[in-house]
């Protein structure tokens, strides 16, 4: 992905890790929803940026452009509304080898409701040309406002939605409040057909 990065807080923010959630009661919703809170904890997380690693993004202008190679996440904290964890970059043109410590965090747009993540913070030492902060280099990056799923139960398919109202980094965990519909899901097939 060129033009974004830590695309893993996308999926840990939207439930779809596969890691265990730990459900927590929920203050009643309005009559039509259901509203849930999970929780995805730190080793969940770093585990979706490993599987989402290594991820390549450019840095510069078109004069002085090179690739940065991001791999090998670790040591992530979760705290005070911060995520914060190191990652190795290696440069492609530039002789780059470092680990840096990325602060992101989580913004929701007031007009639209959308939620995302922002890379805060990432500073990077570059031979001879001095400290840059890779901040300025990238996107925010959308987090999906709504996850659909469908879920076999008995004889046929259930459609689970969720409808993301909240996200929140806590301490050692990231917490989603969602509002949720189950449904049947209606067949695009034909009768009889496979």
């Amino acid at each position: 992905m060129r033009n974004g990065t830590l695309t893993a807080f996308t999926l840990a923010a939207t439930g779809l890790c596969g890691a265990a959630w730990a459900a927590v009661p929920a203050a009643p919703a309005a009559p039509e929803t259901s509203e849930i809170r999970f929780t995805v904890h730190e080793k969940a997380l770093l585990d979706v940026l490993r599987a989402a690693t290594p991820q390549t993004v450019s840095v510069g202008t078109n004069l002085f452009s090179t690739d940065l190679t991001l791999l090998d996440p670790r040591d992530l904290v979760l705290a005070n509304g911060r995520a914060t964890f190191k990652i190795r970059v290696k440069g492609r043109t530039i002789p780059l080898d470092q680990i840096v410590t990325p602060v992101v965090t989580i913004e929701r747009d007031a007009r639209t409701g959308q939620f995302f993540g922002v890379v805060s913070s990432m500073p990077l030492t570059l031979p001879g040309a001095g400290t840059i902060d890779l901040k300025d280099f990238l996107p925010r990056f959308e987090i999906p406002s709504v996850v659909d799923n469908p879920w076999n139960v008995a004889d046929r398919p259930l459609g689970l939605k969720l409808r993301i109202r909240r996200i929140a980094i806590l301490d050692h965990m990231l917490e989603v409040g969602a509002d949720v519909d189950l449904a049947p899901v209606v067949s695009s097939r034909a009768p009889g057909s496979n």
